[in-house]
């Protein structure tokens, strides 16, 4: 048996070893992080102590020292603190718009989804023969949104789509586990989703931000590089100094792990291209 001082001498140095990393992430996707961290922490002696908070909350702890790391939701007409922080992209979230399969309409702008959910906006479109689909003339537009629980894509949908912000009393809220089959049963209507859908009797729009802009669908590539329109982004941040204890943190997230964790919960990975690329920059960094 072993002396109880060399036990308790074994102890303290075990308590001594272990690395804390404190990370402010966003409610929005905190629960979402911590399996992987969790994970690797058990692994490596690292304990991750995760507050779930919004995004300015975060970075006011992050700026009175009492985290190491945040992750952060910024939309895109808001700046991104490059200037005090290191910032690495991290996620994103979306709104997906749909339809029935059979309908001709392949792609569509900001401004006619506006004119079909919004309240006095500049265009008003009732019927799908406003949209000048042909042969569609008088055939009634039947706008939906069926968001997931906890998911902010009818809320990110307003945000990048309304100007007055106000949903016409018309758009009908359904249940996410029925909006793809109420969008296969009616040809007439088009929906907001949470995610992609998985029926092959509705499918997804490419959205265009102007009339004379290219469309794109919400693929992993086009929402990174800002092409898909209708994005919330997230970032990590943390402060430069703290550089050599993060890049651990740092390969975690951008892991696979936390990838297929983020995508399963509705939520947009960076491609794995640009994860890898990052990765590799990490351990090029002095």
């Amino acid at each position: 048996m072993l002396p109880r001082f060399f036990l308790i001498f074994l102890t303290a140095s075990t308590l001594l070893s272990a690395v804390e990393v404190r990370m402010a992430a966003s409610d929005l996707l905190a629960d979402f992080i911590k399996a992987p961290l969790e994970a690797y922490g058990a692994e490596n002696d690292i304990t991750f102590k995760i507050e779930s908070l919004g995004s300015l909350p975060a970075m006011d702890r992050l700026r009175s020292d009492e985290v190491d790391l945040a992750i952060i939701a910024v939309p895109d007409s808001d700046k991104v603190p490059r200037d005090e922080f290191m910032v690495y992209p991290f996620a994103y979230d979306v709104a997906v718009v749909a339809v029935n399969a059979g309908n001709p309409i392949d792609e569509i702008t900001l401004s006619r989804l506006g004119g079909i959910f919004g309240l006095n906006e500049e265009f008003n479109y009732n019927n799908w023969g406003e949209m000048g689909l042909s042969g569609w003339g008088s055939r009634s537009i039947k706008p939906m949104a069926g968001p997931s629980e906890g998911s902010i894509s009818l809320e990110l949908f307003k945000h990048s789509v309304f100007k007055g912000a106000e949903m016409k009393p018309k758009v009908a809220m359904v249940k996410d586990t029925e909006v793809e089959d109420m969008l296969a049963s009616d040809a007439g209507s088009i929906a907001i989703l949470s995610a992609l859908p998985t029926s092959g009797r509705v499918k997804t729009l490419l959205v265009a931000e102007t009339s004379d802009s290219p469309a794109f669908g919400p693929s992993e590539d086009n929402v990174h590089y800002g092409d898909y329109p209708i994005r919330l982004s997230f970032y990590i941040v943390y402060n430069k100094r703290d550089g050599a204890k993060m890049k651990p943190v740092l390969r975690v997230l951008l892991g696979d792990d936390t990838a297929e964790s983020l995508r399963s919960n509705r939520l947009f990975a960076l491609p794995d291209t640009i994860r890898r690329k990052l990765t590799i920059d990490l351990d090029l960094e002095n």
